[in-house]
C-alpha cells in the first residue's frame, strides 16, 4: 500500500513537470460576473498550459470527447469554475472536468475520500490501458454498435445477422 501511495501524484498541487506555466496559472483565477452569469478567464488563459480533444479521449474516453465536441462553452466554464474554486491550473481543472464526465458518481466519491484523507488521484496522466481502451472504443465497438444499430432502423428487425454487420 506504501509503495501505491507513492506513485499518486498530488491532483490540486502542480507538479514539477508542468513547470513555471502552471504555477502563474494558480495566481490568475477566474473570475465570475455576476451580470453574465458566466466565469470569465484570466487574462492569461490562452496562454496556460492544456490539452486537446484528443488528449481527453485519451485520458478519460469518449464521455468528455463527446461533451468537449457538442458542449464546449459549457465545458469551458466547467473548467473555469473549477480552476476558481479549487485554485489549481488549466490542466489540472480540465483534466478533473474530463474524469467527472467520463463519470461524476466515481468522481464525486473520489473527492470525499479525498476530503477524508485518501490519496489523491492524478487524472492529468494517460495511462496505457486508457489509450488501448480507447481505441478499442473507437475503432471497433462504436462502429460494431453503429452499423448494428443502423440494420435494425434500416430492415425494421431486430434479426440481424454478422454477415449483415461486416458486409458492407
Amino acid at each position: 500500500l506504501s509503495a501505491f501511495q507513492c506513485v499518486i501524484v498530488n491532483a490540486f498541487a502542480p507538479s514539477a513537470r508542468l513547470g513555471r506555466a502552471a504555477m502563474t496559472a494558480l495566481s490568475a483565477k477566474p473570475t465570475f460576473d455576476k451580470s453574465t452569469n458566466r466565469w470569465t478567464a484570466p487574462s492569461d488563459y490562452a496562454e496556460m498550459e492544456t490539452y486537446s480533444v484528443v488528449g481527453s479521449l485519451l485520458r478519460q474516453g469518449p464521455g468528455p470527447f463527446i461533451t468537449r465536441l457538442t458542449s464546449s462553452d459549457e465545458y469551458e466554464q466547467a473548467v473555469l469554475k473549477y480552476m476558481a474554486s479549487e485554485n489549481c491550473s488549466r490542466i489540472e481543472a480540465q483534466a478533473n472536468m474530463d474524469a467527472y464526465f467520463a463519470n461524476a458518481a466515481d468522481w464525486a466519491y473520489q473527492k470525499m475520500a479525498e476530503k477524508k484523507g485518501a490519496p489523491k488521484v492524478d487524472y492529468n496522466k494517460i495511462k496505457t490501458k486508457d489509450i488501448a481502451l480507447a481505441l478499442v472504443w473507437a475503432f471497433f465497438i462504436t462502429p460494431f454498435l453503429a452499423r448494428t444499430g443502423y440494420l435494425i432502423v434500416v430492415t425494421g428487425s431486430w434479426d440481424v445477422s454478422f454477415n449483415q454487420i461486416f458486409d458492407f
